[in-house]
């Protein structure tokens, strides 16, 4: 019995040992497990409330900020927009807008954390942009432009204004493009599309082009012929002359001062803003009402 007994007492440290490291190997993979957690846990999703309305004219919609947690530029990407970088540059905050182009039935504002991503909200595109189809610019030209302002720079640079011949650019022409030139010809032929504003001290002159935006120059001349769309206002300033034509159509007001406005064969579901003796007029609709030339009354330049 004595020998059983000092042989029970001879494993008792043994299995003690056994038993702490078993314990201690347990703790370590509760540990790592949870440090593991801790280092891969997602990013908490932004509080944002957002908003898409229509934009200022037939093509464009406005995504608001209307409160909640801002949103940096840098984790920021749209989905369903031609541009979908357009947040980029800025950190978008409450009663912030940017004003886009949709090419889908819904706008997805995604955040990307450091692990995940989130769909922070996904809004309708107003059904206005959706069923006109009339009034818009044509999808396949919009759904992957490939050239921004950086090529817009490159082929100012080298022309010494800007030639595009069935070319899809995303720039605003000449605010956002940094050639130390304000008077760029600009010059769109063969279905060439420009996805934002024009602003010159150059000429213009699109045939059979599409601009979605508006022009405005204080050259000489603003040529729309072979069945341009522009999207947007068309502004010569001071003696500036504008000439359209050839079953073009403007979706947006004209305005002119002081230089000569020649339409015909066209459409401009705006107004005209020109002196009475200034404008020559055939085969055109003017207005919200469709008017036609002789029963349209244009106004003064000074209203606009």
């Amino acid at each position: 019995m004595r020998r059983l007994f000092r042989a029970g007492r001879a494993l008792s440290p043994v299995i003690g040992v056994t038993l702490f490291v078993a314990i201690v190997v347990v703790l370590a993979v509760v540990a790592g497990a949870l440090i593991f957690n801790l280092d891969n846990e997602e990013d908490p999703q932004p509080n944002t409330a957002l908003e898409v309305h229509s934009g200022d004219n037939s093509v464009t919609v406005v995504l608001e900020h209307e409160g909640g947690d801002a949103l940096a530029w840098n984790r920021t990407t749209l989905r369903g927009v031609v541009d979908n970088t357009a947040l980029h540059g800025d950190t978008f905050r409450s009663g912030d807008e940017i004003e886009m182009i949709p090419i889908a039935e819904e706008v997805a504002v995604v955040w990307e954390g450091d692990e995940t991503s989130y769909v922070v909200q996904t809004l309708d595109v107003p059904e206005t942009l959706l069923t006109d189809d009339s009034t818009s610019p044509p999808s396949s030209s919009l759904e992957s432009p490939d050239n921004y302002c950086d090529w817009a720079e490159q082929n100012i640079e080298a022309n010494g204004d800007l030639d595009m011949i069935d070319d899809t650019a995303v720039c605003d022409v000449t605010e956002d493009t940094d050639t130390g030139e304000t008077d760029i010809n600009v010059d769109l032929t063969t279905d060439s599309v420009l996805i934002g504003d024009i602003d010159t001290d150059g000429d213009v002159d699109t045939d059979g082009s599409y601009v979605v935006g508006s022009i405005t120059t204080d050259a000489d001349d603003i040529t729309i012929t072979g069945g341009s769309m522009i999207y947007g206002d068309v502004v010569a300033q001071s003696d500036t002359n504008a000439g359209i034509d050839g079953d073009s159509t403007i979706y947006g007001d004209v305005v002119v001062y002081g230089g000569s406005l020649s339409l015909q064969d066209i459409e401009i579901t705006g107004h005209v803003y020109v002196d009475e003796d200034d404008i020559s007029c055939s085969s055109t609709v003017i207005g919200p009402d469709e008017k036609s030339c002789t029963a349209y009354d244009p106004r003064d330049p000074d209203n606009y």
